[in-house]
């Protein structure tokens, strides 16, 4: 008794209220538990809390959830310890291998006894709390944490290999000595390039655009009456969140207004070791027992999949999802991909939501972007799905089988784009990709250094993909078949030649329009002829732009001005700079994740309700 005694004073000490700690005296004897254990069961106090206490109180430190790693012997970690004492693993910690002990309620006593017997051994022993010995051990045995072990060849780890920073340097070598020819040899060639890149991006858009009238994976749930036989699948609700304490409030609520049972829902959310306000603000929401806190370990690269990886490990569901801090899925997205799932056959690993902005209003840049995720989201994923070919999944609201995100080794903690390169290698083994019509409204960046920090980031993680995929061009062929690597190729590195060319197209034309640059003689029939192809080949694709835009925005009542479309080459401009930025910085820092501040929207819309079931 005098060590819980001296316990609790420390605990109050420490602000907690004294008659909190006499009801648990009281009532602890009556369930046969220790008075700390009888706080902690009864969320009245945390286990950090109670583990923090203890710690100060045997003059060791404390070790919070992700400050440290497991040591491990032929990659199994090192146990000692007894099961009164509890589990002790040998640890580091700021470099320092350590004892970390997690003793039972009932052992605290007994272990305190041990080190006031024994006081050399404190510098050797840290304490920490069962959950954080859970997450230590749970993520050293991870399947998804260690891609680049289990499949070295599907890792962006090694995307700057010396061939491959060869192989750039030599074309942009080239594409500098082409540029310094005279402009009568590089002009037309150059219109050529760029007019055949927009007219074929044109047809793909146009193709999306008069092919999106229905979707094939549109399930219709039940009527309530119906839904009530139905056992619902276990789901698990990954959520990475880094410095997002301004948002969580928001982010709490519409997780909890998701209609899906509580006791078949986890909702995880994957917080930075360093990040104590997020910590701090998730914890003062008091979110209710399916909601649970996962501390991830410090450690490099630091990246929203090696958080994922980390949420991976502990996830109890049969399905996982993906939200991020300012999502606002509609309320029966899980249950429309639980029940999506049960209908489909069991190779369908992915079944991608479409994402929305809803602070369209906010300006220049969250127009654009709201316009161009209708495009991708509403027309190209659900036609590209429609005619058979893999695509790049969105960063959020993509509902996974577990089984299946697991075989495939998760997500890649080196790549920026983690879901682009994801879509690629299910694909790559023998999974097939779905969109559900199910939609989740997001906050688009509303400055300009925020939304090129963001874009780069993308543009980075898709050359990082390209990188992977394409190191064995010949082994993607047989996993993924021609037709589709040859769709991928057009996809990924077609769509980032055209962004490239951009910027050089358009100063041209501004430097020809206003007389800063002669442009190269056509008074030769050929030259006429290659001037009106690639008028030609411009206008549609600017035209199937257009419609694309037109068409998705009046679908997600963007309500598309005339302004809208005389401005997309300002913003296909600033995607070229952006893509510019993304080269530099897969040279410079390839693993860096350009966070975007979240909360910072004006206006947002309302989530738009599901329609009642009949």
């Amino acid at each position: 008794m005098t060590g819980v005694a001296d316990l609790f004073d420390v605990l109050v000490a420490r602000g907690i209220s004294k008659s909190l700690m006499v009801s648990a005296l009281r009532y602890a004897p009556k369930e046969g538990i220790a008075a700390s254990e009888y706080l902690v069961r009864n969320r009245l106090l945390t286990e950090e809390t109670i583990y923090s206490a203890f710690a100060e109180l045997c003059s060791v430190p404390f070790l919070p959830e992700g400050s440290f790693r497991v040591s491990t012997v032929k990659d199994q970690p090192v146990h000692l310890g007894s099961e009164e004492c509890g589990p002790m693993l040998v640890g580091v910690h700021e470099g320092k291998a350590v004892y970390v002990l997690s003793p039972s309620h009932a052992g605290f006593e007994e272990v305190r006894d041990h080190l006031q017997k024994h006081p050399e051994m404190r510098a050797q022993v840290r304490i920490a709390s069962p959950a954080a010995i859970r997450l230590a051990t749970k993520v050293t045995n991870s399947p998804a944490a260690d891609l680049e072990h289990r499949y070295p060849h599907l890792s962006a780890k090694k995307t700057r290999t010396r061939p491959r920073i060869g192989w750039f340097l030599t074309g942009a070598f080239l594409m500098l000595a082409f540029l310094t020819l005279p402009s009568s040899v590089w002009f037309w060639r150059f219109m050529m390039m760029m007019a055949i890149a927009c007219c074929l991006t044109g047809f793909a858009r146009l193709a999306s655009t008069l092919a999106t009238w229905d979707n094939p994976l549109d399930y219709r749930l039940p009527n309530r009456l119906q839904e009530t036989a139905i056992i619902w699948p276990a789901y698990t609700v990954l959520v990475p969140l880094y410095r997002e304490a301004n948002v969580v409030i928001g982010l709490v609520q519409a997780l909890q207004d998701m209609d899906y049972p509580t006791d078949r829902l986890q909702v995880l959310y994957l917080i930075e070791s360093d990040d104590r306000e997020t910590l701090a603000a998730l914890r003062a929401c008091r979110s209710p027992n399916h909601m649970e806190i996962l501390v991830v370990p410090d450690g490099s690269p630091r990246t929203k999949p090696r958080a994922l990886s980390y949420g991976l490990a502990e996830a109890t569901g049969d399905y996982v999802t993906v939200y991020d801090a300012e999502d606002r899925p509609q309320p029966d997205q899980l249950k429309k991909a639980a029940y999506s799932f049960g209908k489909l056959p069991q190779n369908f690993a992915c079944l991608q939501a479409r994402l929305s902005i809803d602070n369209a209003n906010d300006g220049f840049l969250s127009r654009h972007f709201a316009l161009e995720y209708a495009c991708l989201f509403d027309q190209l994923l659900p036609w590209l799905f429609r005619i058979g070919i893999p695509f790049p999944l969105g960063g959020t609201s993509n509902h996974f089988r577990k089984r299946a995100l697991e075989q495939v080794g998760g997500w890649d903690r080196f790549n920026v784009t983690e879901d682009a390169d994801l879509g690629v290698r299910l694909a790559r083994f023998g999974y097939q990709l779905g969109v559900m019509t199910s939609s989740t409204y997001e906050e688009a960046p509303i400055t300009l250094r925020a939304w090129l920090a963001q874009r780069a980031r993308w543009y980075k993680g898709w050359l990082q993909t390209i990188g992977v995929h394409m190191r064995q061009p010949q082994a993607l062929i047989e996993d993924i078949g021609f037709r589709n690597w040859l769709a991928l190729s057009a996809l990924f590195a077609g769509s980032l030649a055209l962004i490239a060319l951009h910027p050089v197209f358009f100063s041209l034309l501004f430097a020809y329009a206003f007389g800063f640059v002669e442009p190269p003689a056509r008074e030769g029939g050929l030259e006429q002829l290659l001037l009106a192809l690639s008028i030609t080949g411009s206008a549609i694709g600017y035209a199937g732009a257009a419609i694309a835009v037109w068409k998705a925005g009046d679908k997600r009542h963007h309500g598309p001005r005339l302004a809208d479309l005389l401005t997309l080459p300002i913003y296909w401009f600033c995607t070229g700079i952006a893509l510019y930025r993304a080269v530099w910085e897969l040279f410079k820092t390839p693993y860096v994740w350009n966070k975007t501040t979240h909360g910072q929207a004006r206006t947002r819309m309302a989530v738009k309700l599901p329609e009642a079931a009949e």
